[in-house]
């Protein structure tokens, strides 16, 4: 089997899983009704992938350079450092809305495995270099005025995750949550968002 078509199934099984643990949730998806839906053996998802969670933290990779996808064209079409620290909250909103049935909220509850921690500070390393971006977008343009903008993006992407953080501690559940759930997390960092950019702002 050449290369390019290893490559090519793997990206099969990857959208496969990504359709099945988006719609119904990656603990209520089995190896075999992906293996079904790829019109394949079973044996052969494991050729690719050593079990199931395997498959579901290279599914939740693949839809992290969705993410990041998108907040690096938001970086390059930016208009304003504010705007675009505004815009952020709403990309990450939209995110984790959309995917939410990967288990994201349940991982970040239950505390994530070693290799998904590390995934996860690397997650955060990328947001901070975008935000420092964004902040330096708003000091070139001579509306901030920030003496450390690597150290102003850390501090605004840890206020955002921290956030998220306090409202999950009162969702009893660990399933997807509900829509008063999100629009309570979106309008508390809406909120700090404002404090922030007044804060920095000249």
């Amino acid at each position: 089997m050449h290369t390019e078509n290893k490559d090519e199934m793997r990206d099969k099984i990857l959208e496969a899983a990504l359709k099945r643990f988006s719609q119904f949730s990656a603990a209520k998806t089995t190896m075999n009704e992906i293996a079904d839906d790829l019109h394949c053996s079973k044996a052969s998802l494991y050729y690719y992938f050593p079990d199931k969670n395997g498959l579901h933290n290279a599914v939740l990779a693949k839809v992290g350079e969705f993410y990041f996808k998108g907040i690096e064209e938001a970086v390059e079409n930016m208009t304003s450092g504010a705007e675009a620290l505004r815009n952020i909250i709403k990309h990450r909103h939209d995110f984790i809305k959309k995917f939410c049935r990967l288990e994201l909220f349940k991982i970040l509850k239950d505390g994530p495995p070693a290799q998904i921690a590390e995934a996860m500070m690397e997650v955060k390393k990328k947001e901070t270099a975008l935000i420092a971006k964004m902040i330096e977008k708003g000091v070139q343009d001579g509306d901030f005025e920030v003496e450390d903008v690597v150290q102003a993006a850390e501090l605004y992407n840890q206020a955002l995750i921290g956030l998220r953080f306090s409202v999950l501690e009162g969702i009893p559940h660990l399933g997807e949550p509900t829509q008063e759930e999100f629009d309570m997390i979106i309008s508390k960092q809406k909120k700090l968002a404002e404090i922030f950019i007044k804060g920095i702002s000249k």
